[in-house]
């Protein structure tokens, strides 16, 4: 019973401070703000700014940059140009330059004198060792590697025929002739006496006694007949 009233009540407050939100804002303070912008801003300060720019910065930062260009650029430049730069380019042209191009000759002519040293003690040399000593070498060591090669060609080939007429030719006789004829003769009596003989008495004797034994066993113990 009390908290319907209230939740009513609260709810008729927030309606009513919406409704003088709004009118304190859309009818009081948002034409009062826009009428002080309009009044201060656009009647007043930019007018004044437009008069302070036209007749005071602009004049003022006219007067510095004469100042400036006219008292201390030109000044400077002036100084700058016969104190630093024309004393450098004379320093260079009279000192600097025929400094430098007689180093540069210098080294030139310490780099000739070495490549003519070089050359002299060491590529001249090196040329002579390798046309005097290595070429020739090289080709009597290939000579005798090919020599080699060719020796060691034909003695294997030697060995190889001895390998084949001492060995090779007389096993495949021994094969053909002893070998194979003991190996023939001896599956042949093999089957003469171990074969043909199990065979016999497996046929003969071995299945005739399973058999009857298996009769036997049927007729004793009810088992399954037995096909013949």
């Amino acid at each position: 019973m009390i908290v319907v009233p209230l939740q009513l009540l609260w709810q008729g407050l927030v309606l009513v401070g919406r409704g003088l939100r709004t009118l304190l804002w859309t009818w009081f303070l948002r034409p009062l703000l826009l009428g002080l912008k309009r009044l201060l801003w656009d009647w007043f300060l930019t007018p004044l700014g437009r008069l302070l720019w036209r007749w005071v910065i602009n004049p003022v930062r006219l007067a510095v940059l004469f100042v400036f260009r006219y008292a201390i650029a030109i000044p400077l430049r002036f100084l700058v140009t016969w104190l630093v730069i024309m004393p450098a380019q004379w320093l260079w042209q009279t000192v600097l330059r025929p400094v430098a191009h007689a180093f540069a000759g210098v080294l030139r002519l310490a780099g000739r004198i070495a490549a003519a040293v070089l050359t002299a003690l060491v590529v001249a040399p090196a040329r002579w060792v390798w046309r005097a000593v290595v070429v020739p070498v090289g080709r009597i060591v290939a000579e005798a590697c090919r020599f080699a090669m060719r020796v060691a060609t034909a003695i294997g080939r030697g060995i190889a025929a001895v390998f084949r007429v001492l060995v090779v030719v007389p096993t495949a006789f021994v094969w053909r002739t002893v070998v194979v004829p003991v190996a023939r003769a001896a599956a042949a009596v093999w089957r003469v006496m171990v074969v043909v003989p199990v065979r016999w008495v497996n046929r003969v004797l071995w299945q005739p006694v399973a058999r009857a034994g298996r009769e036997i066993r049927g007729a004793l113990f009810g088992g399954p007949a037995v096909r013949r």
